[in-house]
C-alpha cells in the first residue's frame, strides 16, 4: 500500500494546471469542503493506494452505476474553474 501525495493525484485529474499547488493540508481542507462525503472517500481511497473498487463500493453502499456517477462528478468538480482556482497559490504581482 503506497500513499501518493494529493498533488500527484490532482495533476492526473485536472486538465489544466494553473500554477503551484497549495500545501497538502490546505488541499485536504479544500477537498473536504468542496466534495460530497462519498466523492471525498473515493478520491482519498485512490490517493491512499486502495484501488480495490469492490471493497470501496461495498463500504460506501454503492452499485456500479452510482459509483461511476460519483467518479464522473468528482472529475467534473475538480475541473470546475471556481473550485480548481482554490487548489493553487495566487501569484502576487
Amino acid at each position: 500500500m503506497h500513499t501518493k501525495p494529493i498533488t500527484e493525484t490532482l495533476k492526473q485529474k485536472i486538465r489544466k494546471i494553473d500554477g503551484a499547488f497549495r500545501t497538502e493540508e490546505e488541499l485536504k481542507l479544500i477537498l473536504k469542503r468542496r466534495l460530497t462525503k462519498k466523492e471525498y472517500k473515493i478520491l482519498f481511497a485512490e490517493i491512499a493506494g486502495h484501488p480495490e473498487r469492490s471493497e470501496l463500493m461495498e463500504a460506501l453502499r454503492l452499485d456500479e452505476q452510482r459509483y461511476r456517477e460519483l467518479r464522473e462528478n468528482l472529475e467534473k468538480k475538480l475541473n470546475l474553474e471556481k473550485i480548481k482556482r482554490e487548489f493553487f497559490l495566487i501569484e502576487k504581482e
